[in-house]
């Protein structure tokens, strides 16, 4: 009764209030982000530290026992897990409702950083991640040439990935398919044998070589210079011209061993299928764009379709971006079934009121 009669007594105010919730819910409807699901964040951190050629063994003794022991003084932890496994740790941290997700990320770091003298030289640095659900690919494309898969690859890592990474809202761009650029020098068993090569000490060779150095500075007058030693390989015929020592002396690369440009083994293959129009590439690198925390999934794959004609000018000659999956589609395809849901709510509501009110004005 009081809304009605405040209806009756105060018109103008109350349509001026009506007036302002209208105003206030289209700025709100404009500012918030659009996404399938609502932003939830899970108290999960996940620490996974690579160490080739390790056994599951070596792996649980020299890696996942000693995160576990370092970041196991967190406070509010729940759930401990860790998975050693061939050439992999993963260790799984879970806390308590409550504890701030950012901050425990921050905690498990601190507590990782804080032991990586203790882990093995040759594990490469473990990645702490906080486990975000919304974590999918967005946007993906595929980058298809003439060129060779390593060529794509090179593409696809160098430009491509640090050209949508720049894009508002874009989180990472992982990259799967093609061949990484990979120096490989081969050497005969037999070669080995007759000259006694070390092959740990063939490898520290190489590894030592390849390395530009700062030489410190020199200071001429008024001018200041820095010196750096420029040691790293830029052709194969550098590697082949090094010389090694063996039993029977000095000898070079390339009189033991094979040294060829190539590709690294692929272990994760691209295949890209169009039903529609029956083509089939087995000659493509994929590109799944990842969105930010609390970025908006529609306006961010706008930003990139916007995008895409600039950077396919700068691609070399020959090859080609195409966009395969927009994530975005159904979720602009979902608001636009629920308001056009609620404009017909809207009109066979009044319609029904002015069936039986027969006034235009009340209904």
């Amino acid at each position: 009764m009081f809304l009605s009669s405040l209806s009756i007594k105060r018109p103008v105010m109350v349509s001026m209030g009506l007036l302002a919730f209208l105003v206030f819910g289209i700025m709100a409807y404009f500012s918030l982000t659009l996404d399938m699901m609502p932003e939830v964040e899970i108290g999960v951190v996940t620490v996974q530290t690579i160490y080739p050629g390790a056994g599951p063994k070596e792996i649980e003794m020299q890696i996942s026992k000693k995160i576990e022991d370092a970041v196991a003084t967190v406070s509010k932890i729940d759930v401990l897990q860790s998975y050693s496994m061939e050439g992999v740790s993963f260790v799984t941290v879970r806390f308590k409702i409550g504890k701030d997700p950012d901050i425990a990320n921050q905690e498990i770091k601190d507590k990782v950083n804080a032991i990586l003298n203790d882990l093995p030289k040759d594990a490469h640095l473990p990645v702490v991640q906080k486990f975000d659900i919304g974590a999918f690919p967005i946007v993906e494309m595929v980058l298809t040439g003439k060129q060779s898969m390593t060529q794509l690859y090179e593409i696809a890592d160098k430009q491509l990935k640090d050209r949508l990474s720049q894009i508002e809202g874009v989180a990472r761009v992982n990259i799967t398919g093609g061949e990484k650029r990979e120096i490989r020098v081969e050497l005969d068993n037999r070669v080995v044998f007759q000259n006694s090569i070390s092959l740990p000490q063939l490898a520290q060779i190489l590894a030592v070589q390849n390395l530009d150095m700062p030489g410190g500075h020199f200071q001429q007058r008024s001018q200041e210079y820095s010196v750096r030693l420029k040691g790293e390989f830029d052709r194969v015929e550098t590697i082949n011209n090094l010389e090694i020592p063996t039993s029977y002396g000095v000898k070079k690369v390339g009189q033991l061993a094979k040294v060829r440009d190539t590709g690294a083994e692929v272990r994760e293959r691209t295949i890209y299928f169009d039903n529609i129009n029956k083509i089939r590439e087995n000659h493509v690198v994929l590109l799944s764009v990842l969105k930010s925390s609390g970025g908006n999934t529609v306006a961010m794959a706008k930003l990139i379709k916007k995008e895409l004609p600039a950077i396919e000018q700068d691609l070399p000659a020959g090859s080609h971006l195409t966009l395969v999956r927009d994530a975005s589609l159904f979720i602009e395809s979902s608001v636009e079934d629920t308001l056009s849901n609620i404009i017909m709510g809207i009109i066979l509501t009044s319609l029904v009121l002015l069936f039986f009110l027969h006034d235009l004005r009340s209904a």
